[in-house]
């Protein structure tokens, strides 16, 4: 449902927010490296995992090669994509975006076979509308996410905090919260907790 994937990434939203207050970039934003669990009685705790590209945010010094792309090439930002500017926090705004884009669509924003074809998609082409997709995401979430996806890092959120708020701006904030996702957990996963 839209609104669980509001509900889900508005947490990774506030675990962005640490880590980039920490002066660190993900670089690695992908559904597989987001897990949902039930923690504490609490279902649809949101846990973001593998550090192991992280970066200190605008850090010119590399341990890969030059022109080296690293993250997943469906969900990697146009600048790390072609590698020419540094990358700050907004990297993995449009990171966070493709994810948003697979989760309200079930499919990354390009769709490319290729590796270089992705790539210059992420760099070139704007994704199809989410609302071809899925008819149930409202035009606010559409247009966050795709702010999320913009080509230009000025025009993407500033930071996952401002991310959040517009998330919760949306008309699917609130639709569902830690009772709605007990009973959601519940219904699919009788024996899990």
């Amino acid at each position: 449902p839209t609104a669980r994937v509001v509900y889900l990434i508005s947490q990774i939203c506030a675990a962005l927010t640490e880590v980039h207050r920490l002066g660190l970039i993900h670089r690695d934003l992908k559904p597989a490296n987001i897990f949902t669990t039930a923690q504490g009685g609490r279902c649809d705790v949101v846990k973001l995992l593998d550090f192991g590209l992280v970066k200190p945010i605008n850090d010119s010094t590399s341990l890969t090669i030059d022109g080296m792309v690293t993250g997943s090439p469906f969900y990697l930002s146009p600048e790390q994509a072609i590698g020419t500017s540094p990358s700050d926090q907004r990297s993995d705004i449009y990171s966070l975006g493709a994810v948003m884009y697979f989760l309200l669509t079930r499919r990354p924003p390009f769709c490319d076979e290729q590796t270089l074809q992705l790539l210059l998609a992420h760099v070139h082409r704007q994704p199809t509308a989410l609302t071809e997709f899925n008819s149930d995401v409202s035009s606010e979430l559409e247009a966050t996410v795709l702010r999320c996806l913009a080509k230009d890092v000025d025009d993407r959120f500033a930071s996952a905090c401002e991310l959040g708020e517009a998330l919760r701006s949306c008309p699917e904030w609130g639709e569902w919260d830690a009772e709605t996702a007990a009973e959601w957990w519940q219904s699919k996963f009788v024996d899990a907790y």
